[in-house]
């Protein structure tokens, strides 16, 4: 997809990117804010991170379906620029600390729901995603589940070598709703 977003459905498939573990980048592909999609890894080897993220992305079984990427990254690791190239999908960076103003960044949000965010998207196509995605946390759905999954520091080896959902769900599991995907994920990580 090179342009903008012309129609936000009900249920986009987004990918949230959380770089805040310190080895790997995770991300969540989530449908609207409903359903977990798939969980996709990434190791943080290389200098040129987000040009090989990005390649990554580009190859998985979820790009056709993708529509946006949204990103978490609270040491500005991925560049957006090279994302968006790599991937022609609009990228929409988010932060929760307001001392991010001097990056570009601007303030979205009432109350507690306050965010910063940096994209090239039109307002009308980010306040669509946003509210679709709304979550009980500061950060919208595809994101939380990220930040979820890169906090519990789960070993490379309980995912699926290239992209997609941890092998240790069932099948049945796999289709269904994204809590009980991710209480799965969760429950997997905390006892190993």
């Amino acid at each position: 997809m090179s342009g903008p977003l012309r129609h936000v459905k009900k249920e986009i498939r987004i990918l949230g990117l959380d770089a805040c573990n310190p080895s790997l980048t995770v991300g969540a592909v989530v449908r609207g804010g409903l359903y977990l999609d798939g969980v996709m890894t990434f190791s943080r080897d290389a200098e040129e991170e987000a040009d090989l993220i990005a390649n990554k992305i580009a190859k998985s079984r979820y790009f056709p379906e993708l529509r946006t990427i949204m990103v978490h990254d609270p040491k500005s690791l991925l560049d957006p620029k090279i994302m968006q190239q790599g991937t022609r999908l609009p990228v929409v960076n988010i932060a929760l600390d307001s001392r991010i103003k001097a990056g570009g960044y601007r303030f979205y949000g009432k109350d507690r729901q306050q965010l910063w965010i940096k994209t090239t998207l039109e307002s009308p196509s980010l306040e669509k995603i946003l509210s679709l995605t709304k979550s009980r946390g500061r950060l919208p759905e595809p994101l939380r589940i990220a930040h979820l999954l890169a906090k519990l520091n789960i070993p490379r080896r309980l995912f699926v070598r290239s992209v997609g959902l941890p092998y240790f769900l069932p099948r049945w599991r796999r289709r269904s709703s994204w809590r009980a995907q991710s209480v799965a994920i969760l429950a997997a990580g905390l006892t190993r």
